[in-house]
């Protein structure tokens, strides 16, 4: 698992799932989302543009509601940038 992956589950009632629900808007508010659990802590800067989905489903009597974000690291692997006009020199 690297460093940013986090997955948590657990079972709660619809005014906890709530207050989750707010801690996310404020932390995408303050550009700064925690994720906590008792062996974990992860830290996400969410900028610029964010993709956004929602999906729902219902199968068999038992409803989902999934929801995602995504967007750009900026403190990503850097990209060498090719010079303007083309291909890199060879060296010539």
């Amino acid at each position: 698992m690297s460093r940013n992956n986090f997955r948590h589950s657990f079972t709660t009632d619809p005014e906890d799932v709530a207050r989750y629900l707010e801690a996310l808007i404020e932390g995408f508010r303050e550009r700064k989302l925690t994720f906590r659990s008792q062996q974990r802590k992860v830290t996400l800067d969410p900028a610029g543009v964010l993709d956004m989905s929602i999906e729902t489903s219902a199968t068999r009597g038992r409803v989902r509601v999934t929801l995602a974000f995504s967007w750009a690291d900026e403190e990503g692997p850097v990209i060498p940038q090719l010079p303007l006009g083309g291909a890199p020199s060879s060296g010539r």
